[in-house]
Order: C-alpha cells, then sequence, then structure tokens
C-alpha cells in the first residue's frame, strides 16, 4: 500500500511539474490528468490495478472520439459547408466518418496562425478527398454567407459554461451568430477543467513569438507597442458558449 500512495505522490507532483514547464495551451491535458487523479484515489488497489486503471482511462478518452464523431452525422449533411478554425483530432474524426458514410460536403479551413493549424487540418482533407479551401483568418467574415455550419474543437470547457480554444475562435463565432449559423463545439468530456473564468483576460496568455512574414519595426518603435503585440501573441481564448445560442456535442465518461 505504502508504493502505491508514492506513486499516486510521485504523479501528483509531476502533474504540477508539466502544469509549470507546459504553457497554458496545456489545459486539457491538465484537466485529464486532475480527473485521472480523482480517478485513482477512489480505490485501494495494488500497483498492477493502477496501471490498468491508468490503461482503461487511455482507452475510453480514445472511445469518446469515435462516440462524438457518431453523435454529430445528423449534423452534416450532402453538400453543406463546413467552417473549422483550428486543428481539433475531435473535429477530424467527426468528417472522417462523415466523409467514410458517402456524404458529400466541402470544408473551409481558416489558415490558423500563428500555429498554422488550418494547413495541417487541409492536407488531412486532402489525404480523405474531401474538397477544401483553405481561408486567411481575416476572411472569415467574408465568407461566411457561404457557410452552412462552423464547427470547433475545444482545448478546455470552463465551469462557467465557456471553451478554451486557439485564438480567433470567439470572433468566428460572434460572425457566425451575427449571420444566423449554427455553431458546434466538440470535445471530450475529460477537458472538462475546474476553472472558472469570467472573461478572456482572467486566462493567462501563452506568449510566443511571431513571424509575421514582413520586416519587424525597430526595436524602439516597437516599444510601446508592446502590450499589444503581447495581446495578438495570445493563444488561448474563453467564450461564453451560451452567447451563441446553438447545441453542443459531449461525449461523456
Amino acid at each position: 500500500m505504502k508504493d502505491v500512495l508514492k506513486m499516486l505522490l510521485d504523479a501528483t507532483n509531476g502533474i504540477d511539474i508539466m502544469s509549470q514547464s507546459w504553457d497554458t495551451a496545456s489545459i486539457s491535458l491538465t484537466a485529464a490528468c486532475d480527473l485521472f487523479m480523482r480517478y485513482v484515489t477512489r480505490t485501494t488497489a495494488l500497483d498492477q490495478m493502477v496501471s490498468l486503471k491508468g490503461l482503461k482511462f487511455g482507452e475510453i478518452s480514445l472511445k469518446e472520439r469515435r462516440t462524438i464523431a457518431m453523435l454529430s452525422q445528423d449534423f452534416i449533411f450532402d453538400g453543406c459547408t463546413i467552417l473549422v478554425h483550428g486543428f481539433s483530432r475531435v473535429v477530424l474524426e467527426v468528417l472522417k466518418m462523415a466523409a467514410g458514410n458517402g456524404k458529400i460536403f466541402r470544408v473551409f479551413c481558416t489558415e490558423g496562425r500563428p500555429d498554422k493549424t488550418g494547413l495541417r487540418f487541409a492536407e488531412e482533407m486532402v489525404t480523405l478527398e474531401v474538397p477544401v479551401k483553405l481561408l486567411i483568418d481575416s476572411a472569415v467574415a467574408y465568407t461566411m454567407d457561404e457557410v452552412d455550419v462552423v464547427l470547433f474543437g475545444a482545448d478546455g470547457v470552463v465551469e462557467s459554461g465557456g471553451i478554451i480554444n486557439m485564438m480567433g475562435t470567439y470572433q468566428t463565432a460572434l460572425v457566425a451568430r451575427s449571420m444566423s449559423k449554427p455553431v458546434y463545439v466538440a470535445a471530450e468530456s475529460y477537458k472538462f477543467a475546474r476553472l472558472y473564468p469570467l472573461d478572456q483576460k482572467d486566462l493567462s496568455p501563452a506568449l510566443r513569438p511571431i513571424d509575421f512574414g514582413v520586416p519587424v519595426l525597430h526595436q524602439l518603435r516597437l516599444s510601446h507597442l508592446q502590450e499589444t503585440i503581447h495581446l495578438l501573441n495570445t493563444s488561448l481564448f474563453c467564450s461564453q458558449i451560451w452567447a451563441c445560442s446553438h447545441p453542443l456535442l459531449w461525449a461523456m465518461i
């Protein structure tokens, strides 16, 4: 029993270290680790049982994607155009299943700067032989009239009812709402985080260097723009889902 307690203590310390060393984009990892710790501490099992529970937890998280994909098929119809922002394995599974079921649709992918996640997602669509168009991030409003469904993934779901996802998700949802386009979020239940942010500023920004593709201004001229640049460099946001007034897709453990 002492070995089990030591293992759990080491796991807890490991989670704390990961939370400090990773940026805030790892909220889904932190939420999953927190849920796993609550999962394994409900039992007085031996070392082997703890290991088995860890494997089972991993299997459940993988099955969730397929469950979400099956539940979401009714929202994808022949001839529809789907707007995707960012790279989400759950969204990819949803569209992969739809393509496998013979549904005919096309996908609009935003570029997803600075990580260019839209490029990765577009490549996956090409592999699936699904018609795809790559958009610059600022073209969302321009193309929204051609869109039938907006589909997001999520890095985390917070207790205030919002989701945490890459920069640009909030403004895309606002444009979709203004044009009466349905917005859906597909996320596994282990991404439910024990956080309660009231707005986007309650989340610590993940500051990363960005290649703007143009010559950078002199450092002296950048000094008064530092705060603005840091804000643009933030990779996460918190969106209040009830503002969109559209259903969500969950798969519960």
